[in-house]
């Protein structure tokens, strides 16, 4: 079995190419569609602690993602479709917030795990596990972005 959190995971390096460019192209859903679809690579996850700047065993835990699921990942390679959507909505997101704080990954962090009066003082991490709460997150941090009272 692979090891799923890699040595240099997380903080240490920087996301991958392929997963960078796949968050720049969402314009192109048909093609992000079709890739999730297909199933993400499992290295996935590392991309997306990689660029919050947490280790990924400390993402999944933050995203309730079972060690059982992340050894299968690990031994297959490859996310199955529902858990490849939400794992890439789920960058879409983070990586929106991220360029709220114009790319400080600590203000990001603490950001997720301080409680929001505009999301009845959750963390905007605790609504990271369900597609209705990665909506909600989304939605305030466009409001933050716009300045929209909130």
């Amino acid at each position: 079995m692979k090891n799923v959190d890699h040595p240099i995971a997380g903080a240490l390096r920087a996301p991958s190419d392929d997963f960078l460019s796949m968050l720049e192209s969402q314009s192109d859903w048909l093609a992000c569609s079709k890739r999730i679809r297909q199933g993400l690579p499992a290295y996935f996850i590392n991309d997306l602690s990689a660029l919050i700047g947490i280790r990924p065993r400390d993402l999944a835990q933050m995203l309730e993602i079972k060690t059982s699921s992340r050894r299968r990942w690990a031994k297959y390679g490859m996310l199955n479709s529902t858990e490849s959507d939400y794992l890439y909505r789920t960058a879409v997101v983070i990586n929106y917030a991220l360029k709220l704080f114009e790319g400080d990954k600590s203000a990001l962090r603490e950001w997720l795990t301080r409680p929001a009066l505009a999301l009845g003082q959750k963390m905007p991490a605790e609504l990271l596990t369900t597609f209705v709460g990665l909506r909600m997150v989304e939605t305030l941090v466009w409001r933050l972005e716009y300045g929209v009272i909130t």
